[in-house]
């Protein structure tokens, strides 16, 4: 994140050179210069740089910057100023643009600043349903990686109420799933729709939220909808409720687990369904794919249930997501796996691990 601390404090200075002197003065071209030159490097590597404005945060790479410092301070609040939550610079930048950008930002006291082929400007929307959504693709990606940002936040809180033993707050798993849903784009790809993952201390639930995330998509592309397409989206984020009641030692552990390790985490499908089981606000499709989601097509897996149980559909998609962001995520003690290796993976594991017809749409619904 270097570059982009570096980036957010030469905009910083760029736009107060420019307040301080003449456009053509040499100290605020010079300092123009080191802006342009410092985003033109970076978007060599990328195809484009994204920043948020959301609540206090200023979000960079679909991460909250940590320590922003007094450079992030006067960022957000120029940005705030002019009412733009979002800005995104694209590989291929001119010099001109940039430099007529943070010409208008050091102006003020407009009603709006113009976007520009390479320069795009918006509103963050997640809770405000009344708000205008453009339909631009780069808007749609924007809206969905705030969204994601903030869902994986709400889940969080929610995962961490029900390991205080409070009531989960149902209103609050259905309100993500409904956003999601709403902004959901079927031009987006899900590959771009999954959260990469920001810390190994947060792997637990950017991984329920990816796999929440991916499973709607999946229960949306084999044709649900309605109530039945929330249902399945409201058991997917809570299907691994039971981790919450497995120690931190266990679930947080940076390398494989040990025989009784492991015997302990595999508990968590049981106490999962328990604890939900005690709720009377909770679809019960999510007790059903709390209890299942580790249990194979063939009836292997954990827990040990009656032979011939067939996994209900949800727990079966959500076991093939589950499976898919585990792989494709770098863990201390495994590397990311490629694509082609996971579709290996899945399509080995057809009539045994998985449903077959499920993993070939599955599939496909990846790679349209």
């Amino acid at each position: 994140m270097d570059a982009v601390y570096k980036i957010i404090t030469e905009f910083v200075a760029a736009v107060n050179s420019i307040k301080l002197y003449p456009p053509n003065h040499p100290q605020a071209l010079s300092r123009l210069d080191l802006f342009f030159e410092s985003v033109s490097r970076l978007l060599e590597q990328e195809q484009d740089l994204t920043f948020f404005i959301l609540d206090d945060d200023i979000i960079a790479r679909d991460k909250p910057l940590p320590n922003p410092g007094l450079a992030g301070e006067s960022f957000y609040k120029i940005l705030n100023e002019n009412g733009i939550e979002r800005l995104t610079l694209l590989q291929g930048l001119p010099r001109e643009q940039l430099y007529r950008f943070i010409s208008d930002l050091a102006a003020g006291g407009k009603t709006s600043i113009p976007a520009a082929s390479h320069i795009k400007l918006g509103k963050v929307i997640f809770d405000d349903g009344e708000a205008e959504k453009s339909k631009a693709a780069d808007d749609r990606t924007a809206e969905m990686s705030s969204f994601k940002y903030r869902a994986a936040a709400e889940l969080k809180k929610m995962y961490r109420d029900i390991q205080g033993l409070k009531m989960p707050d149902s209103d609050r798993a259905k309100k993500i799933v409904t956003d999601f849903i709403k902004i959901y784009d079927k031009s987006i790809s899900p590959l771009k729709i999954i959260e990469p993952l920001k810390s190994d201390d947060e792997y637990t639930y950017v991984h329920i939220t990816n796999v929440a995330l991916l499973t709607i998509c999946f229960a949306d592309f084999l044709g649900f909808s309605g109530k039945h397409l929330e249902e399945i989206g409201i058991t997917a984020l809570l299907h691994d409720v039971g981790k919450m009641f497995i120690p931190d030692e266990i679930l947080n552990k940076p390398g494989p687990l040990t025989v009784r390790e492991r015997a302990v985490m595999e508990t968590h499908t049981l106490l999962g369904a328990q604890y939900i089981g005690r709720q009377d606000n909770i679809p019960r499709l999510t007790m059903i794919t709390a209890l299942e989601h580790h249990i194979k097509f063939n009836g292997a897996g954990y827990p040990l249930i009656r032979k011939n149980w067939q996994p209900n559909i949800a727990s079966q998609m959500v076991s093939i997501a589950d499976v898919y962001d585990a792989l494709r995520s770098k863990r201390p003690y495994h590397e990311a796996v490629g694509y082609d290796q996971i579709k290996t993976i899945l399509r080995e594991g057809r009539g045994t691990d998985f449903n077959p017809t499920l993993v070939e749409n599955f599939l496909t619904m990846i790679e349209r």
